[in-house]
């Protein structure tokens, strides 16, 4: 008797299963649903497809199309901040950048944060002529729409926290090249080994900070220690001595320059000591165009201009890094560049020369 029970108690519980079972496959099955571009008699105008709810956002849709939101004035960049550049905007931007541009850029701007040291694509430096000379919309339109190697930012950035991103790589700019001219009338500039003193902190803290300009600028800043150390005599009014003394024009100032054992005083120009060197042979530009179209056009493109940050532009980069550099650089590649730069082994000297006078060119 119990054994008939216990099949008993099986047998409905594998029928309770079944139906259970199978009434859920057939909710999934024949659950009601629109189909796209078909008609149905759900809604009295028999359209599956429905106006958009009032008060919502579709994802790609976008809101209220202006300057704030897309920084473009008559299709180009605007140089202007769509508010006022106050001091609460400016510490908002440094918030947001420091949480999602250093990474990357780095708390100073150079390009050389912690994900660049660990092998990612090189970031852009803020201190480069082409980024210093970029209008605000420029920046704020890289975080919307991203750039080369850069994802864009739009989702995790409000409009008004880009263009306060923005303004904030404005001042850092401003930070590291700054002159006593930019200081307000009646403000007297700190020394960085006092301002050290004031935080207690060493004072060679900032030495391992690498605040050089990008290879795309002619100008190269020291550490902010070392500047301050460079600066700290002017400051105090007295005559700087070494080579960090100028004259008037610029010039180095005349230093002791020992007389010869015949009485005479020895030349200080080092032109005088030194052979004439060679002047560089003239290239054939037409070649040079063939050599780059065939070598470098694909990764630098046609016009020379490049995919930054990936391939960078070649537009008076003779002018830039210096012929040497460019020929080095055209042969033997860049092994640890990301991507890497390939050599070119076979081109000659004469190949080289033909391809820097096309570089040269307009």
């Amino acid at each position: 008797m119990k054994q008939r029970f216990r099949c008993l108690q099986i047998a409905g519980a594998c029928v309770v299963v079944l139906t259970a079972m199978s009434g859920c496959r057939q909710d999934m099955h024949n659950q009601p649903k629109m189909i796209p571009q078909r008609g149905t008699a759900f809604f009295s105008d028999g359209r599956s497809v429905r106006q958009q709810v009032t008060g919502t956002v579709a994802r790609s849709e976008r809101v209220g199309a202006s300057y704030l939101t897309t920084g473009l004035v008559n299709g180009a960049e605007g140089g202007e901040l769509p508010f006022a550049a106050t001091y609460a905007v400016l510490e908002r931007g440094q918030e947001r950048f420091n949480i999602y541009c250093s990474p990357c850029h780095s708390r100073v701007g150079n390009g050389k944060g912690a994900i660049v040291g660990r092998g990612y694509y090189a970031a852009g430096n803020f201190q480069s002529t082409r980024l210093r000379q970029a209008p605000l919309g420029h920046f704020f339109s890289v975080m919307t729409h991203g750039y080369g190697a850069m994802p864009n930012y739009s989702a995790e950035l409000q409009p008004e926290d880009r263009w306060a991103i923005a303004a904030y790589i404005r001042a850092l700019q401003l930070s590291q090249s700054a002159s006593p001219a930019d200081v307000p009338h009646g403000v007297t500039p700190a020394r960085m080994s006092d301002l050290l003193q004031r935080a207690s902190l060493s004072h060679n803290f900032l030495d391992s900070w690498d605040v050089s300009v990008d290879d795309d600028s002619s100008v190269s800043a020291p550490a902010p220690s070392s500047l301050a150390a460079a600066s700290a005599p002017l400051a105090e009014g007295k005559k700087a001595s070494g080579p960090l003394a100028t004259g008037a024009k610029g010039e180095e100032t005349a230093s002791a320059v020992p007389p010869s054992q015949d009485g005479q005083t020895k030349s200080a120009s080092p032109a005088a000591d030194k052979p004439a060197e060679k002047a560089a042979p003239k290239g054939d530009e037409a070649h040079g165009k063939v050599l780059y179209t065939n070598d470098c056009s694909a990764c630098h493109q046609p016009t020379r201009a490049g995919l930054p940050p990936i391939f960078p532009s070649l537009i008076g980069i003779v002018d830039k890094d210096g012929e040497v550099k460019v020929r080095k650089v055209a042969k033997e590649g860049i092994a640890d560049a990301k991507p890497p730069m390939p050599p070119h082994p076979d081109l000659t000297d004469s190949d080289l020369a033909d391809l820097i006078a096309f570089l040269r060119s307009k």
